[in-house]
C-alpha cells in the first residue's frame, strides 16, 4: 500500500508543464449577451447579440460572437427613403489582467464577418449588400459579480473593411464604440 502511494505521488509530480496550464481544472467555460454601441453614418446606434468562450486559468479566453444591429438605420438620398440593417460574427478572444480581483481590467479583440444591406422603405426592394469584414479591439473593465456572474464594460474602435456602394463607404462603420457585456459561466 505505501508503494502504491509513493508511486502515485511521483507519478503527479513527474507532469509537464504546459503553455495552458497544469490543471484539467482551470478550463473552463462562459457565455452572455453583448451590447455595442456606436456611430454609424454619424448616428448613434445600438447593436446586440451574443457569444461564448473557453476560458483558460481563468485568463485567457476564446470563443465567438454575433451581433446585429437593434432595428434599422432610416435614411432620405435624392428624394427616396432607405433602410440599412448590419451584422456580424465570428471569433472573440481576449485576456483577463489579475481576474481574482473584485474589479479588473483585460483586453479583447472580435474578428468577424457578415453583412451590410440596405433596401428601399417605400419598395421593400433590396438596393444594396455588402460583404463586410469587422475588427473590433476593445480594453474593459469587468466586476465579478459571482463565481458565476461578471459584468464589463469596454472601450475599443470598429474597423470595417467592404462597404463600398452609393450610399455608403467604411469610414461610416469605423468608429469608437463602448460596449456592456453580461457573461455567465463558471468563472473558478
Amino acid at each position: 500500500m505505501l508503494l502504491c502511494a509513493t508511486l502515485g505521488a511521483l507519478a503527479q509530480s513527474n507532469r509537464p508543464k504546459t503553455l495552458i496550464g497544469n490543471n484539467p481544472e482551470t478550463i473552463s467555460g462562459f457565455g452572455g449577451v453583448l451590447f455595442s454601441f456606436m456611430p454609424i453614418d454619424g448616428d448613434l446606434s445600438a447593436l446586440s447579440g451574443g457569444g461564448g468562450a473557453v476560458l483558460f486559468d481563468n485568463t485567457f479566453f476564446f470563443g465567438g460572437y454575433g451581433m446585429g444591429l437593434t432595428g434599422n438605420h432610416e435614411f432620405d438620398r435624392d428624394g427616396a427613403s432607405y433602410t440599412t440593417s448590419f451584422g456580424h460574427g465570428g471569433f472573440w478572444m481576449g485576456y483577463n489582467i489579475k481576474s481574482d480581483d473584485l474589479l479588473h481590467f483585460g483586453v479583447e479583440s472580435r474578428l468577424g464577418w457578415g453583412s451590410m444591406t440596405t433596401k428601399s422603405i417605400d419598395t421593400n426592394e433590396e438596393v444594396n449588400k455588402d460583404e463586410v469584414f469587422i475588427f473590433n479591439p476593445q480594453v474593459f473593465g469587468e466586476v465579478n459579480i459571482s463565481y458565476w456572474f461578471k459584468i464589463n464594460a469596454g472601450i475599443g474602435y470598429q474597423k470595417t473593411i467592404g462597404v463600398d456602394n452609393q450610399f455608403f463607404n467604411e469610414t461610416d462603420f469605423d468608429g469608437p464604440t463602448f460596449g456592456i457585456s453580461l457573461l455567465f459561466g463558471w468563472f473558478n
